[in-house]
């Protein structure tokens, strides 16, 4: 048994040069491998890219910073409100006059929110009279109401708190004075006369022709009259320069107790006109729509009759024309405060619906 020790040598150097090749191709991958991991790592990294903004950037973060700070003074402002609201109350008397009178005036319709506000202090006293009164109706008939209102407009000495003269009674607009007593007479007519910016007037012929026609003429604002009186008594007020000055200015003009108004009276602004009627169905056409002398300027005449529960539908006889139906039991001075507070007779009548044409008679042979 022998061994072949040239083939062993063989072998071995086979074995051994196939190892030297896969020592070296490995250090060749190792070097390669750290010299790549080297090159990762010293290899410089490039900054971020910044983000373009506006050019007005600076001035919409401050607009958004002053808008916090806004909302946040407006909290801090109503939590304060709320807390003097809480201790002190509302502070009405403290907003302007004119937001006091505008908010003052929704309680002239309503005379139990109107003596409420009046009794709270002074300074409410005097800010709802001068809010409410003018919108008012004012009406005064009995001994109570005119020596009330009397009071009113005219200072009292023992109190040096009320009214200045003239101040309340330059705030009526709308006025109905009539006294049922004679005695009673003297104060109505120092009442209209202190009340000479009134623009809705109601009172009878005597009253006007001593308060207004037989004085210097100082009621400019006048354009509403309603007048209780019989023919005989134009006269009084016709006959003075303030008498006719006044009836020259009147624009709506609505008469009690005639069936129609004289032929001589001096008024060219005239433009509606109304008074009350037994009979007439306005079939006929009233002579005041016809005479552009007398009456250049008039639009509207409304005649008014009484019914009774049945109250037909006012009637529009004509675009000129109109018959208004009035309840019995309905005063004149309800029918006048309506048509202070918006529904006159002019703009209901101007409402109502057209007359159906009246049917001819048939012919016979």
């Amino acid at each position: 048994m022998y061994f072949d020790l040239g083939s062993v040598v063989h072998h071995v150097s086979v074995f051994q040069v196939e190892g030297l090749g896969w020592t070296a191709l490995s250090l060749v991958s190792v070097a390669l491998f750290f010299i790549y991991s080297l090159a990762s790592v010293s290899r410089p990294v490039p900054p971020p890219a910044l983000k373009k903004r506006p050019p007005n950037y600076l001035a919409q973060a401050r607009q958004r910073q002053a808008e916090k700070a806004a909302i946040i003074r407006l909290e801090q402002s109503r939590t304060r409100i709320r807390e003097s609201w809480a201790n002190d109350g509302f502070p009405f008397l403290k907003f302007p006059p004119e937001l006091q009178h505008a908010v003052l005036g929704f309680c002239a319709d309503s005379p139990s929110t109107y003596l409420a506000l009046v009794r709270v202090s002074h300074a409410t006293y005097h800010s709802t009279l001068r809010a409410c009164i003018p919108l008012m109706p004012i009406t005064l008939s009995t001994s109570k109401q005119l020596s009330a209102f009397a009071r009113l407009v005219h200072r009292d000495e023992e109190n040096p708190r009320s009214l200045a003269p003239n101040n309340a009674c330059l705030l009526v607009h709308h006025l109905w004075v009539s006294p049922l007593r004679r005695e009673d007479t003297p104060t109505a007519y120092n009442i209209l006369r202190a009340c000479t910016n009134v623009r809705a007037l109601a009172c009878d012929a005597r009253t006007l022709a001593t308060s207004i026609a037989k004085r210097k003429f100082r009621h400019t604002m006048c354009r509403d009259l309603t007048l209780l009186l019989s023919q005989p008594q134009w006269e009084g007020t016709m006959d003075t320069p303030s008498g006719r000055l006044f009836l020259r200015q009147l624009t709506h003009l609505r008469v009690m107790g005639e069936p129609t108004v004289p032929r001589v009276l001096p008024m060219a602004e005239l433009t509606h006109l109304s008074w009350s009627t037994v009979d007439d169905d306005g079939a006929a056409k009233p002579w005041p729509l016809g005479d552009r002398v007398v009456f250049p300027a008039l639009q509207q005449v409304v005649l008014t009759r009484r019914c009774g529960p049945e109250k037909p539908e006012p009637r529009k006889i004509s675009s000129q024309l109109a018959l208004f139906y009035v309840l019995r039991d309905y005063t004149e001075m309800e029918l006048w405060c309506e048509g202070v507070t918006g529904q006159s007779l002019w703009s209901r009548a101007a409402a109502a619906k057209a007359a159906p044409p009246a049917k001819k008679a048939a012919l016979t042979a």
